[in-house]
């Protein structure tokens, strides 16, 4: 740290001979005395001796205590100089071991001399100021902690006025030097003191986009935002209401299109907001056919998301081809040298794939280093980065061992890898973006890996030939159903509707049933939260293929069935209520042990006996209560809040 060298200037232009004194804000206490006292507790006077009291013992005179005591301190007092005390602190400002002292010495004695400057030497030292940390030789340090920035930022932020820095600058060295909680700050600061001006807004904005503090972005632009809708798309977003936020920034995209009066005097920061808020819906509703084409469209201006579509959509000339224009590639090292493994590894450069992996790793490691120390939602997508690596690593060895067995004719030993990809999953709560990251390039190898299987498998290991579909198959089912437990129907059955052909190239074997399965299960519960979607989903369960599922799952295919009639027909007496009955009753029928399937009918015959009347009425009342019981009787989570409607139907 040269601020070091720095310090010690400053500490030289104190007077060395002038005594160490108090500040006057400093806080004063009373002088301590020290009286004697006599065997009851009174005090002794001063001109008693100590020693002649009772039981004293041959203790020194109280004035001569004193009298050493006073003289003691006077010596101090005359030793006790500024240049005294700064000769040691020199000496430890330069140990090896104490750029923490530096730092905070630092810290503590700029802000004091801005103080001594006047206002016009004070706007004159912004603009040194300025070129001074925009120097690149201060990146020598971006690694360390404290580094120099981050001393001058402290510093800065301590002084009063505030020297105006550019907001560019200052969004630089957050970036840059790990500065994030010292630059944040002052833009917020800056913001406060000038609003109208729009360039500390957009410094905030995109330091909170890079921590992942989607909070603070909403919460700047609910200030910013010149527009009521943009503030309802915002908050829709907020609360993961994706397709809804589509929608709000759709519309008002089109409507400015249009001319509309309210709109056309939009500011452009809050116009590139609506585009990215169109394309992060996208993103997360799984769109990719969508991104692409706009992808497309713009090619110069979204570089970055061109290239995600390309790989994506195994596009890989497109790829290579944006690999070579330098000058639209993203700023992140890290993304594009994953993006050339996935090239690599597709076209078989084993060699290339390794250095880009190990390139891209250490680019990684190097921004996780610029983040907070603290863990924050800024480290998710590194951390998901670092798994993807792993991947590329795994896929890599997959790739060796399928050369290896092309070239002997032997099937390959990837179980291991495979299971380890089962178990290895993304959170369920995690984002769709980061599933489809991982399934997209999951699928490619998949795919890779049922070219090569398909070739060198016999008769006997028909089975063993169509393992890439499997897991394929596995994997995108395991996709949609994250889909459908994130609220978004729309994006699961977009997923279960590009899986159709895979499912159909494969045989009746356990695995694939198990799947197939799966896949149909998806698709109708996805189809119950999309109320438009209900006849689709009895399509679809009406045209599966029951003949090797086992009791319990043909049990469920009825239930859901029967879920679907019912959304579509409540009333008793509709066809579709008389349909979902029937349902309901092949369900428990064909497994008795489906709780779920027990209750439902058990609430569809209570709603018919409320409406019913006459005979009728006691034959449903008991129905109802039967269905309840044996509900709760295997134990299915909502059977207990049934059990005051039991006692009611016993009355």
């Amino acid at each position: 740290l040269w601020l070091r060298q720095a310090t010690q200037l400053l500490l030289a232009t104190v007077d060395i001979e002038a005594p160490i004194a108090l500040p006057p804000a400093s806080l004063a206490l009373p002088f301590v005395r020290v009286v004697p006292s006599t065997e009851s507790g009174a005090p002794v006077p001063m001109e008693v001796d100590a020693g002649a009291t009772k039981d004293a013992g041959p203790k020194e005179p109280v004035t001569e205590l004193f009298v050493r005591q006073r003289a003691f301190l006077a010596e101090c007092a005359k030793r006790a100089t500024v240049g005294g005390l700064m000769a040691p602190l020199v000496e430890l400002l330069h140990d090896a071991s104490s750029s923490a002292l530096a730092f905070e010495l630092w810290g503590s004695l700029f802000p004091q001399m801005w103080s001594q400057l006047g206002p016009k030497e004070q706007k004159e030292r912004v603009a040194p100021l300025t070129l001074l940390l925009s120097k690149a030789y201060n990146l020598k340090q971006h690694s360390h902690s404290p580094n120099v920035v981050q001393g001058w930022l402290q510093a800065l932020g301590a002084c009063v006025p505030l020297p105006k820095l550019p907001a560019g600058l200052l969004k630089h060295l957050a970036k840059h030097y790990n500065a994030w909680h010292l630059a944040m700050p002052l833009l917020q600061q800056f913001a406060d003191h000038d609003p109208d001006e729009t360039q500390w807004y957009d410094g905030l904005g995109e330091l909170h986009s890079l921590l992942g503090d989607r909070d603070g972005v909403y919460a700047l632009w609910s200030r910013r935002a010149v527009h009521e809708e943009t503030k309802a798309a915002l908050s829709l977003e907020q609360f993961g209401k994706w397709h809804s936020a589509q929608a709000a920034y759709a519309d008002c995209m089109n409507r400015w299109q249009a001319g509309e009066m309210a709109l056309v005097n939009t500011p452009q920061a809050e116009l590139a907001l609506w585009e990215e808020g169109i394309v992060r819906s996208a993103k997360a509703l799984n769109q990719w056919e969508l991104l692409s084409d706009y992808a497309k469209t713009w090619p110069h201006t979204q570089p970055e998301l061109l290239m995600e579509c390309a790989w994506k959509s195994a596009d890989w000339d497109r790829l290579r081809e944006l690999f070579g224009k330098k000058h639209t590639l993203p700023s992140q090292p890290g993304r594009i040298k994953m993006l050339e493994t996935y090239a690599a590894i597709h076209d078989g450069k084993l060699t290339d794939a390794e250095r880009f992996c190990s390139e891209g790793i250490q680019f990684a490691l190097a921004q996780w280093n610029l983040l907070p120390s603290m863990g924050t939602t800024s480290h998710t997508p590194l951390l998901q980065m670092f798994q993807q690596f792993q991947e590329l690593q795994e896929s890599a060895q997959m790739l060796m061992e399928l050369n290896h067995a092309m070239r002997s004719g032997q099937m390959p030993e990837l179980s291991s890898i495979l299971l380890t990809w089962r178990e290895r999953l993304p959170n369920v709560w995690e984002e769709l973006p980061a599933w489809n990251d991982l399934v997209s390039w999951r699928n490619h190898m998949f795919s890779h890996i049922n070219n090569v299987l398909g070739r060198v498998a016999d008769a006997s290991k028909s089975q063993l030939g169509s393992l890439g579909f499997q897991e394929m198959l596995w994997t995108i089912v395991r996709f949609a159903h994250v889909a459908r437990r994130q609220q978004l129907p729309e994006a699961c059955v977009s997923i279960i509707n590009k899986i159709q052909s895979v499912s159909a190239t494969s045989g009746p074997s356990a695995e694939n049933m198990t799947n197939s399965f799966a896949r149909l299960r998806e698709q109708a519960r996805s189809c119950l939260q999309l109320p438009e979607l209900a006849q689709h989903g009895l399509d679809a369960l009406n045209a599966a293929d029951m003949t090797y599922l086992p009791p319990k799952k043909k049990a469920e295919v009825f239930q859901l069935k029967a879920e679907l009639l019912l959304m579509e027909g409540r009333a008793p007496g509709s066809l579709q209520a008389a349909e979902a009955e029937a349902s309901m009753r092949m369900a428990v029928m064909v497994s008795g042990e489906m709780p779920k399937a027990w209750l439902l009918w058990g609430e569809f015959c209570d709603r018919a006996h409320r409406a019913a009347a006459g005979a009728a009425d006691a034959e449903l009342a008991e129905r109802a209560l039967s269905c309840f019981l044996v509900a709760a009787q295997l134990r299915h989570e909502r059977a207990a809040s049934m059990l005051p409607r039991v006692l009611a139907l016993l009355d």
